[in-house]
């Protein structure tokens, strides 16, 4: 069973990274087709700003793709169900530097500046779940915009291997547990 589990821990991680590779190669197109248009258009105009809008929904069709296949792959590596937001642990999970420090890694893997979002700020609560291993898994992020949520949730699997968490604890055993993180973003306009 032990090693069943490795297995699927391993092909979780393998997974997971070659669909963070996916959101790199979004990025890289998005930038390269980006620079094509502004070359071709150099003063705003209406076709450039259509073209523009046309780029920005097939990166986000892109991230919402990746995202679809790791959560497929997440849910079949899963041997434990996760849990209601309210359950009672007796020792919460834990990230190594604290919460803090996992919401500005967040922070700074993401980039929405070319959404041409209307507030200076967002306000948006992430939940996900800590299994008995320490792995964090199945990110859903909640907020009034869909475009943003999806490169919220990008960045979380940008992120999460960039340092270790603690798994909660019920009675001395480790155990899969919910996170609730909310937290206001300041977007650069």
């Amino acid at each position: 069973m032990k090693r069943f589990s490795a297995f699927l821990f391993l092909l979780a991680f393998a997974v997971s990274h070659a669909q963070v590779s996916a959101f790199q190669k979004a990025d890289s197109r998005y930038e390269r087709k980006k620079k094509a248009l502004y070359k071709k258009y150099p003063k705003p105009n209406n076709e450039r700003t259509k073209q523009e809008w046309l780029l920005t929904e097939a990166k986000i069709a892109t991230y919402e793709n990746a995202l679809k296949k790791i959560s497929e792959e997440e849910r079949k590596g899963l041997t434990d169900v996760p849990p209601p937001v309210g359950q009672k642990v007796s020792k919460e999970a834990e990230y190594e530097a604290g919460k803090a420090a996992f919401q500005k890694l967040l922070t700074e893997a993401l980039d929405l500046s070319f959404l041409n979002f209307p507030a200076s700020s967002y306000h948006t609560t992430l939940r996900f779940a800590v299994d008995a291993q320490g792995n964090a898994v199945q990110p859903k992020v909640k907020g009034n915009n869909e475009d943003v949520n999806t490169f919220i949730e990008a960045a979380f699997y940008k992120i999460k291997d960039k340092g270790k968490w603690k798994p909660a604890e019920e009675n001395g055993k480790p155990v899969i547990s919910a996170v609730v993180m909310s937290f206001d973003l300041k977007l650069n306009q």
